[in-house]
């Protein structure tokens, strides 16, 4: 439950650092322009970067919690079909 915890303080905390700018536009285009190229789709315009950032973070926090929600109810059925 700790880690789950940590992970989206530290999301949480690297979206608000990407729209606060105290991460720098540079950084952050750079490293969405990496992942962007990496699955092959085209990297955002300098005034798009904290917009898709924030989605990255969002899309991200999304997933895990919906893969750890499905763990646990699978889980769960197991456990009562006994």
């Amino acid at each position: 439950m700790f880690s789950v915890i940590a992970f989206h303080v530290v999301i949480f905390g690297l979206a608000i650092a990407v729209m606060t700018r105290v991460i720098p536009t540079q950084s952050v285009s750079n490293s969405l322009g990496y992942l962007h190229k990496s699955i092959g789709i085209t990297t955002p315009s300098p005034q798009q970067v904290r917009v898709v950032a924030l989605i990255w973070f969002v899309s991200i926090m999304i997933i895990v919690d919906g893969c750890l929600f499905l763990t646990v109810f699978i889980a769960s059925l197991a456990h009562s079909a006994r």
